[in-house]
């Protein structure tokens, strides 16, 4: 695998794929042949081949997901799949929601305009970035009370990078009565991931970040007991017809990001999955230890609670709009993509490892933040 087999510019480092995805030519090509027989005739494909093709493309996600065909539908990102599990649960005045401090933007802008709406509490942990699995599990069933009607956690948390237990909090949550909500945005691919062992009653992925077809589209998957309540945010032609079919048609939306994910499976599949993880992994972790030394500080996280995302620190807290600024300035000054972020009172690089990557990319960000930081902006 070479860097000039994916679409992204190589005069860039670019490290975010945790971002928004990158497309490797195979799956672009797919893309554009479907996008050639789409376009050919539309009405044929969307109204008369739809459906079939569309169950074949769940079949595979399903195998990917070892998850049950029955269990899952398509929304178009994760954001969405997470604003249609909390819509749907009726929370209200006296209700409790528990979260953490890792949970992603969105999630936090979900959770804060329906809880003013509707009266329920949002309760939101704090969690170190270096903690250990035990110490995750019960730091997070800590904020659980007999007024807990919700737990939404991250599968891998896209501001840290940190891969949560998710099997044990579920596990325990469950013991607590309480239903879990798992934001997965960054898990189908960068892991493994067995949906029956999880058990989470909600659980919803990007299938454009590290499986890598087209933007956008996602999987959610919801547990049969809780399957004749959730519904899309959008009601079509089949709402009232039960659960799978009120999501398999909610308008015309562009159907090539899901119609291509086969074409990304057979592209990693085609390279084994295991070792593109091994792989992955190793470069997002010696690329994070070589800024660190660069920088003089630290890569924050523990290796056996990360995968393909890690955090190196900055030497110096940031506020958010520096962060952005920083961001900004490494792409247009030093053609270096990667995210700035913040927890627990430091500032850090994340820096993610794909295929395409190179050591060299790693040594380019170490130098354009030494550079950066110690010249402010003009």
């Amino acid at each position: 695998m070479t860097p000039t087999q994916w679409l992204v510019d190589p005069s860039i480092a670019y490290l975010n794929h945790g971002g928004f995805g990158a497309l490797p030519r195979e799956v672009a090509g797919a893309a554009q042949e479907l996008r050639r027989e789409l376009e050919g005739n539309p009405t044929d494909l969307l109204m008369r081949q739809w459906q079939p093709r569309l169950d074949a493309v769940r079949e595979r996600v399903a195998g990917l997901l070892r998850s049950s065909t029955d269990d899952l539908v398509f929304v178009p990102n994760a954001t969405a799949g997470t604003a249609t599990v909390i819509a749907s649960l009726g929370l209200g005045a006296g209700d409790e929601v528990v979260t953490t401090d890792h949970r992603y933007p969105a999630v936090a802008s979900q959770l804060g305009a329906q809880a003013a709406r509707d009266g329920f509490s949002v309760v939101e942990r704090q969690v170190p970035v270096d903690a250990t699995a035990a110490e995750i599990v019960d730091l997070v069933m800590g904020g659980v009370s007999g007024r807990t009607r919700l737990l939404a956690l991250d599968h891998i948390a896209s501001p840290t990078g940190l891969f949560f237990p998710v099997r044990e909090l579920v596990a325990a949550a469950h013991a607590a009565g309480v239903p879990v909500l798992v934001d997965a945005a960054h898990a189908p691919g960068q892991v493994d991931v067995d949906l029956p062992s999880l058990d989470a009653d909600f659980w919803v992925g990007n299938l454009h970040k590290w499986v890598c077809s087209p933007r956008a589209c996602a999987v959610l998957s919801v547990a049969p007991a809780w399957q004749d309540r959730i519904r899309p945010l959008v009601a079509s032609h089949g709402y009232l017809e039960g659960y799978q079919p009120s999501f398999d048609w909610t308008g015309t939306t562009d159907p090539i990001p899901l119609l291509a994910i086969p074409a990304a499976l057979d592209f990693w599949e085609g390279l084994g999955w295991d070792e593109v993880r091994r792989t992955q992994h190793a470069l997002a972790t010696d690329g994070a230890q070589h800024v660190a030394d660069v920088l003089g500080t630290r890569v924050a996280g523990r290796d056996e609670l990360t995968a393909a995302m890690r955090l190196t620190e900055l030497p110096r807290p940031l506020s958010a709009e520096e962060g952005v600024v920083l961001a900004g300035r490494l792409t247009t000054e030093r053609r270096v993509t990667a995210h700035i972020t913040h927890h627990g009172g430091a500032s850090y690089v994340r820096v993610c490892g794909q295929l395409y990557n190179t050591p060299e990319h790693y040594e380019r960000l170490g130098l354009a933040l030494v550079a950066l930081l110690r010249r402010p902006s003009s």
